[in-house]
């Protein structure tokens, strides 16, 4: 989990309430809202947005706090759930560090059961497992002897 993941996680987690908080009283409240002040039955709510303005009755802006209210409580909770797991994460990672191969014995592991017994480190490939192969020079190289550098390089390579 990276730092980024962990500290959103945490953020989270603190904001978590207070939408939880909002979304409560908004959905429960009998008085309605409008820019922070509190409707009376006959009020006009008139709200801007990118130039229009909304007019909006006692009874519509009702709805829509409601409706604010039910969105903030949902995200909230999704906050918390991530929140959470985050926070479990970070403390199942300190308790539980990755687990750790054993060695049978010093340069050997332990078969496992259910699988095919394995060559062991330092047996690969298993003696006469494969045919010796004749060792072919490249083309377009002439066949060197070992020790000794050409003395001109191949054709088509060097200087002009």
């Amino acid at each position: 989990m990276s730092g980024r993941t962990k500290f959103y996680g945490i953020i989270a987690l603190i904001m978590a309430p207070f939408m939880f908080y909002g979304g409560f009283t908004m959905t429960t409240s009998d008085d309605v809202d409008c820019g922070g002040q509190t409707m009376a039955e006959g009020d006009i709510c008139t709200t801007y947005d990118d130039g229009s303005s909304t007019d909006r009755t006692l009874d519509e802006q009702r709805s829509d706090n409601k409706g604010t209210g039910v969105v903030l409580f949902v995200v909230g909770a999704g906050m918390l759930g991530f929140g959470i797991f985050t926070v479990a994460q970070i403390a199942r990672g300190r308790k539980n560090p990755a687990p750790v191969m054993h060695q049978a014995h010093p340069g050997q592991y332990a078969p496992q059961p259910g699988y095919p017994q394995q060559p062991q480190p330092g047996q690969y490939p298993p003696p006469g497992a494969y045919p010796q192969q004749q060792q072919y020079p490249q083309p377009g190289y002439p066949p060197q002897q070992q020790g000794q550098w050409p003395q001109q390089p191949p054709p088509g390579y060097g200087p002009r």
